[in-house]
């Protein structure tokens, strides 16, 4: 797992979250990626939640509830999966020959 800081001159969007992220990370057009909000929902001593960030209802959501918290921080959890190819329902993986 690797920790990057992206700084904002204002709250992106959703997209372009998902764009850096992508482009970061290196993901293809094919390759899944999933967003998480990570969200400090403790009284007093820190207990973090994950919310899903899948629409912009939610990224917005998300955004005023970490408005509300005690150090108002946007931590976001980016989780991808690179796949080469499908066919049908079965993902195709390269093989190395021996």
């Amino acid at each position: 797992m690797k920790d990057v800081t992206r700084m904002f001159k204002v709250a992106p969007y959703l997209h372009e979250i998902v764009e850096c992220a992508r482009s970061h990370f290196s993901c293809g057009v094919d390759d899944e990626i999933s967003l998480k909000g990570r969200v400090d929902c403790g009284r007093g001593r820190a207990a973090y939640a994950l919310v899903d960030l899948k629409t912009d209802v939610e990224w917005d959501q998300f955004k005023r509830l970490v408005e509300q918290a005690s150090v108002p921080y946007l931590d976001v959890v980016v989780t991808s999966r690179k796949t080469t190819g499908r066919e049908g329902d079965r993902e195709l993986v390269p093989q190395l020959g021996t």
